[in-house]
């Protein structure tokens, strides 16, 4: 049996889902993990579906972004504007 859904459980969906626009993807898999047998609920409130389906949404997007900057970046490695983004230069070891 589920334990039901409290206004403290919406209220954290909420934090989390906002605080993920702060760069922090991982609060919207935390979200999405940890509330998304509530979503197919129907007394889960309405709410509490946006963010959590927010979340995950969020998550992916950021992802996808994420994975196309890392294929352009590295595919351009050699180039000037990659490299400036470099702590090190390409090959110098740090020790």
């Amino acid at each position: 049996m589920r334990r039901r859904i409290n206004n403290d459980d919406v209220e954290s969906s909420k934090i989390m889902f906002y605080a993920g626009f702060a760069f922090l993807p991982w609060l919207w898999l935390i979200n999405f993990i940890q509330y998304r047998s509530y979503v197919k609920e129907d007394d889960t409130p309405e709410d509490m579906k946006f963010y959590v389906k927010g979340s995950f949404t969020g998550f992916i997007l950021f992802m996808i972004v994420w994975a196309i900057w890392l294929l352009v970046f590295y595919t351009n490695i050699d180039s000037s504007w990659a490299q400036q983004l470099l702590l090190f230069e390409k090959g110098d070891t740090m020790f």
